[in-house]
């Protein structure tokens, strides 16, 4: 009788632990995700000593279970297999699907600019850093970026600073330690969200070496490479066109003030400047090269009304070697 009543407990506790189980396993989600990376671990702890359950693919889609702080998230995979994963390598599926429609937002805009990240970057769907919501994942330090845009918040917010054109003004110093310099950025192909918004500190310009020492008063915001040259003394060098804008105290509402073309000079063996003009306008800047000229579409404020307008610049690059500014199309 004894033995028939331990058997009858046993069962009971069986059927307690299955129960148990069951209810762990079919823990409701808090949403879907999408794995940004390949080889991820799944653990069975967060802790530096955990077992590794399953690796995930990228583009692989899991549920997300529960959120550790910012840190670690709790997934489920497709297979059923729970465990923990480091959350910057998970993305739920709203914000990704959010992170896409930003892509396709800015496709058809070329590189303005190259740049670096200089440290672990927050990738952020939206300009601002007022607080984590809207950060997408984070990319190592030394990534190559595209650089695609331009925008200001105030400092420590979320609040775009609007457009404010004022043709015979500056931006006082005051003003820009009041605000935050954002970019909006492309990626490479191996991320698999690619377009994001990052603080401007945290990328470093990569201008071309012979550019960077002509960096002084005004800074270049974009360049773009018209011909390649071979000069007998130096070796490899290339004509520029470039757009500029002061360093401490730009133009309110402008991304750039002024457009230069830096031609390589074979006697000299430096650049000179074959042409500049003042160019009060904003990115993106629309380039396209034909087989001798160059076509860049802007958007330039006029003077007197501060109306924005289109104007195209054109340079001919004939003669490679001495190439030809032609006067804008407005």
């Amino acid at each position: 009788m004894k033995v028939r009543n331990i058997g009858v407990m046993i069962l009971i506790l069986l059927g307690i632990i299955s129960e148990g189980c069951e209810r762990v396993r079919r823990q409701p989600k808090l949403e879907d995700g999408i794995v940004l990376s390949s080889g991820v671990p799944v653990r069975n702890s967060t802790a530096v000593l955990a077992v590794e359950l399953a690796r995930l693919r990228q583009a692989e889609e899991v549920e997300i279970l529960e959120r550790k702080g910012t840190e670690w998230v709790r997934v489920r995979t497709r297979g059923g297999i729970e465990g923990w994963v480091e959350a910057r390598h998970v993305l739920g599926k709203r914000a990704f699907e959010q992170a896409r429609a930003l892509e396709r937002e800015m496709a058809a805009i070329g590189r303005q600019a190259l740049g670096q990240l200089v440290g672990n970057a927050a990738i952020r769907l939206t300009p601002g850093r007022a607080s984590e919501e809207n950060i997408l994942f984070y990319a190592p330090s030394g990534t190559s970026v595209d650089i695609l845009r331009r925008e200001r918040t105030h400092r420590m917010s979320q609040e775009l600073i609007p457009r404010h054109y004022e043709p015979r003004a500056r931006r006082a110093p005051e003003a820009e330690s009041a605000s935050d310099l954002w970019y909006c950025v492309r990626l490479p192909d191996s991320f698999l969200v690619r377009v994001g918004w990052v603080y401007a500190p945290l990328v470093e310009l990569k201008v071309p070496d012979r550019l960077r020492h002509l960096q002084g008063e005004y800074i270049f915001v974009a360049w773009y490479e018209l011909a390649q040259v071979e000069d007998p003394e130096i070796g490899t060098s290339a004509h520029y066109l470039t757009f500029d804008t002061h360093r401490t105290a730009p133009v309110p509402g402008t991304d750039f003030e002024r457009v230069r073309l830096w031609v390589w000079d074979f006697k000299r063996h430096r650049y000179t400047i074959g042409r500049w003009e003042i160019a009060h306008g904003l990115l993106p800047i629309e380039h396209r090269r034909e087989a001798r000229l160059h076509r860049f579409r802007v958007r330039l404020y006029e003077a007197k009304t501060g109306a924005l307008t289109e104007a195209e610049y054109l340079v001919d690059v004939s003669d490679p070697t001495a190439p030809r500014w032609l006067p804008p199309r407005r």
